[in-house]
């Protein structure tokens, strides 16, 4: 158990953490770049596909205990009709209506000015004291003094010491500018922010300086849109406004909306136990309120300031996050953090026991609490799964010697059981029934502990933590996804109308606890470690679908990790491990088409790209760890090359191809510039692979020549295979047409023990595109027809040996190494 002296705290993760977690596609040119303009371009789009209107959205906020949501109403009456008396109050007036908490002369000081200073921006336009809101600074100040009226009521309301511990303060940034958290990696600033605070802080002026790990809400503010905008977005909109917000939204609210949704990756990124956000847009006098969770963007209606309405519900959601608990604000209360005066800074985690069936609702020994000092795996994106990955233990006596893997996130999964749709947990069952002993050269991950993590009450109950919890039933007739249509992914379908939204699917946070401790795929030290990593993982990817009928359909760096031992020399070796099973399906049982998208943008395959009806296959698993190497070969393959790379990258004057792989344009387009890249081998080359650092270039890059090999060989095995035929080969639809190419050899040469590539034994190294077996009726996309049984396994068997064949080359070299 934590010490008496603990402080938990789920609502704030601390602002001074150590941690150095890696980011969600980690390999790009640099962190700055990637999230000031890639992340910038995608929130864009984001915000024009994922926001969706619902009049029920301020009901999220609401505290799930009955006597919380009392007090709370108790409060917002209180506020509210304190701003009001305030606001209206004159000079001449010598009486306020005011409650007793509030009527003392030091408050009523501080709320009269705070109260005079925002007058400007909540009278009406006709009053001589309104302001034009023309200045995005000014705003920025009324919304700061609005939030600092209302929290020092509550104060004031509820001064007594005995206070529930999950009382917060909101408090803004105190400048009244745009401000920069001291935690942050990026190079945007936010206009405003609602940080949590302790209750018994000072509320003074609010912050001046604040973390990523502290904020609750990004407030962005703009200048009102002028009428003939706003006029030209409702002309536009017709009905659509009643069910969706989408792209045909006035410029200002638009931009603001995209700015609120980019600034959510850090956010997740730096707070290891948020599951929801909430975000605000001010656009002159109007306030919308947004949820976002892994699906979609709820916007409330407009609240007008100028309105005592909205005025009183502006100030009632500020109470509810104020006053409510940790769920209401966005936080897993299963995963905890922890300030300890005697063990330090570390997070706790409640991870439920494995159930073959059903839920326990009422179980004292139902969940185990394990303790990590901090993740090596976070989330960071606005939406999905948002994984993170704990070092951990269940002996807190033992917290800096971690065993086990903890891994949290959002699990999209059916209500009713399905015996053909598998969750993860399902699959590390399997996968631990069939592994039995550890087999030689397999590294899997080995299920310990699992399953639907939960909130647990008074009673003893527990509830568990579901989208159910969080939405209302309302919210879910109107927007959630009809269980017997598609599953939903964590990618929007790029043919779908541009006004409709993705639905809201039923997930469940799950917590899985895995036996091996391992590092990120940017912890390898040496392109030779790369490949022998990324072996190990392609070879527990076969071992697992041949004896566990288990395809993964999610290659990305974030899901191979780099495991190390002890060698009997005391020096270490290095291993892969392939992880996270969200995607993976029993092909021999799901049959049917499956055009859904699963992945990472630059790792998925172009089929899964565009949606193609026809079943995925191993093929394309192969297809994303090609990706995979291109791109962290690209942009470097540990932090250091990164560093090196990202300021070599600045200087190039020809723009990286690779980089349109990214989210700054859609699926259908990123699978069009990859069919271009992959067509044939002097575009490959060209485009992607001669952009690898390689030896005689610049003594300070890094030599990636090995990777540059490999890369070339996995790309001819899978695309220009001569043992198939000939309207497999290329990437891009085509007329029934010879395609003549001449294969590379591997530049490596013979192994050094003298052994040869069985796969390649018999392989034709020339062809002029006919085989003996020509295809009876090939389809003119070779994407299509490399699915067809018998090309499909040569042309596995033939990357199983190029990938076999580097290892073994690379595992030389760093055998020598070690030796030295």
């Amino acid at each position: 158990m934590a010490s008496s002296k603990s402080k938990l705290s789920s609502s704030s993760t601390p602002n001074k953490h150590k941690f150095k977690p890696t980011a969600d596609i980690s390999h790009a040119n640099s962190a700055k770049t990637e999230l000031d303009t890639v992340a910038k371009l995608d929130a864009e789009r984001l915000a024009e596909e994922k926001i969706r209107f619902d009049s029920d959205v301020l009901a999220m906020a609401y505290p799930w205990d009955e006597a919380a949501r009392t007090v709370a109403a108790d409060s917002t009456k209180l506020v509210a009709e304190a701003l009001e008396s305030f606001l209206h109050h004159t000079p001449e007036a010598d009486v306020l209506n005011l409650p007793p908490q509030l009527d003392n002369s030091n408050l009523r000081g501080k709320l009269t000015l705070l109260a005079k200073a925002v007058k400007p921006w909540l009278l009406p336009s006709t009053d001589k004291v309104a302001d034009l809101l023309s200045k995005e600074k000014a705003i920025y100040l009324y919304f700061r003094d609005v939030v600092l009226f209302v929290m020092e009521c509550l104060q004031a309301l509820h001064a007594d010491s005995d206070i529930p511990a999950h009382y917060r303060l909101l408090l803004p940034n105190s400048t009244g500018s745009d401000s920069k958290g001291k935690d942050s990696t990026q190079g945007f600033k936010m206009d405003q922010v609602l940080v949590l605070r302790p209750w018994s802080d000072e509320i003074e002026q609010g912050v001046k300086d604040w973390h990523y790990a502290d904020i609750l809400a990004v407030a962005e503010a703009k200048v009102p849109d002028s009428a003939a905008a706003i006029k030209s977005a409702s002309s536009t909109a017709g009905t659509a406004l009643s069910s969706f917000v989408d792209g045909r939204v006035p410029p200002k609210r638009k931009a603001a909306q995209g700015q609120m949704l980019c600034y959510s990756r850090p956010i997740y990124e730096h707070q290891h136990n948020r599951i929801l956000i909430w975000g605000l847009t001010i656009c002159g006098s109007l306030v919308r309120l947004y949820n976002s969770g892994p699906d979609c963007a709820l916007s409330s209606a407009d609240l007008d300031m100028r309105d005592a309405g909205g005025r009183r519900q502006f100030v009632e959601w500020l109470v509810h996050m104020s006053l409510g608990e940790d769920e209401q604000r966005g936080f897993n209360p299963a995963v905890q953090f922890v300030d300890d005066k005697q063990r330090g800074k570390y997070w706790k985690i409640d991870v439920p026991a494995i159930v073959d069936e059903g839920y326990h609702s009422n179980c004292t020994d139902y969940v185990t609490s394990y303790y990590s000092r901090g993740p090596t795996v976070v989330a960071g994106s606005s939406f999905g799964r948002n994984t993170r990955g704990f070092p951990a233990t269940k002996d807190i006596d033992n917290i800096d010697r971690p065993d086990v893997f903890v891994k949290t996130a959002w699990q999209h999964t059916e209500r009713k059981p399905n015996s053909t749709r598998l969750s993860e947990l399902d699959c590390l069952k399997l996968i631990k029934k069939e592994f039995g002993s550890s087999k030689d050269g397999i590294n899997v991950p080995i299920l310990v502990a699992g399953g639907v993590m939960a909130k647990r009450l008074n009673d003893g109950s527990f509830v568990p933590l579901t989208t159910d919890a969080f939405y209302s039933s309302d919210i879910l007739q109107r927007h959630e996804v009809v269980e017997s249509s598609l599953a939903i992914d964590d990618e929007p379908n790029p043919l779908a109308e541009p006004s409709q939204p993705p639905l809201i699917a039923f997930r469940q946070q799950y917590a899985l606890v895995t036996d091996k401790i391992c590092e990120p795929l940017k912890s390898v030290k040496t392109a030779d470690e790369l490949i022998v990593v990324l072996f190990d993982a392609m070879r527990a990817h076969s071992w697992i679908l041949e004896n566990c009928g288990l395809l993964h359909r999610d290659i990305s760096p974030n899901n191979i990790m780099v495991g190390r031992n002890e060698a009997a020399s005391d020096r270490p070796s290095v291993y892969g491990m392939l992880i996270d099973f969200d995607c993976a399906i029993n092909p021999n049982l799901e049959r049917t088409a499956r055009p859904e998208r699963t992945g990472t943008k630059p790792f998925m395959s172009v089929a899964n790209l565009e949606g193609h009806p026809e079943q995925r296959t191993e093929l394309d698993d192969w297809e994303s760890l090609l990706y995979v190497l291109c791109w962290i070969s690209t942009f470097g393959i540990n932090a250091n090359d990164r560093g090196v790379l990202a300021k070599a990258n600045k200087e190039l004057t020809i723009p990286l191809e690779i980089s349109l792989w990214h989210a700054n344009s859609d699926m259908v387009a990123i699978a069009a510039k990859k069919r271009s890249h992959l067509h044939d081998l002097d575009s490959f080359a060209g485009d992607i692979t001669d952009r690898f650092p390689t030896q005689g270039e610049d003594d300070k890059l890094p030599d990636y020549f090995s990777l540059q090999c490999l890369a070339i060989d996995l790309y001819e095995a899978l695309f220009q295979n001569p043992d198939v035929d000939a309207s497999c080969r290329g990437a891009r639809k085509k007329k029934d047409t010879a395609v003549v190419f001449k294969r590379s050899m591997h530049r490596f040469g013979p192994r050094k023990d003298g052994g040869t590539l069985q796969s390649f034994k018999n392989m034709t190294i020339e062809s002029n595109g006919s085989t003996d077996n020509p295809a009876k009726s090939a389809s003119n996309d070779p994407f299509v027809n490399r699915m067809e049984d018998s090309a499909k396994s040569t042309i596995i068997e033939s990357l199983k040996g190029v990938l076999e064949y580097h290892a073994g080359i690379a595992n030389d070299a760093l055998t020598a190494a070690s030796n030295e």
